[in-house]
C-alpha cells in the first residue's frame, strides 16, 4: 500500500468515526463539531503527504474554529489560532525540497 492509500484510509476512517458519533451524541451540534472531526481526520493524512507542520497548522486550525464557534469567541479565538500558527512556524521550520535528478526530465 503506497502512502497515498494509507493517508486516504486512515482520513476516511476517521471522519467515519467523527460522523457516527457526532450522529450518536445527542448534545453536540453538527456544524462546529464536523470541523474539529475534518481536522482530526487530515492529520495523519498530512503527516504522510507534507510533514509535521503543515499537518499541525492546519489540524489546529480546523479544531480551533469549531471551538471559536462553539464558544463564540470567534475574534479572540483568531488571534489565539495565529498565534498558534506563528509557534509552529518556529517550532517547525518549512523544509526544503531535495534536488532529485532522477526526477529531471531529459
Amino acid at each position: 500500500m503506497t502512502r497515498k492509500q494509507t493517508a486516504g484510509s486512515l482520513t476516511g476512517g476517521l471522519i467515519l468515526i467523527g460522523l457516527a458519533i457526532i450522529i450518536l451524541v445527542k448534545d453536540i451540534s453538527f456544524f462546529p463539531w464536523i470541523l474539529a472531526v475534518i481536522g482530526i481526520a487530515i492529520l495523519p493524512g498530512s503527516i504522510l503527504k507534507e510533514g509535521w507542520r503543515h499537518a499541525l497548522t492546519a489540524s489546529s486550525w480546523l479544531i480551533g474554529l469549531a471551538l471559536c464557534f462553539h464558544f463564540n469567541v470567534f475574534w479572540p479565538g483568531i488571534l489565539i489560532l495565529i498565534g498558534i500558527t506563528l509557534i509552529l512556524e518556529g517550532l517547525f521550520p518549512k523544509r526544503m525540497k531535495k534536488h532529485n535528478s532522477f526526477d529531471d526530465e531529459e
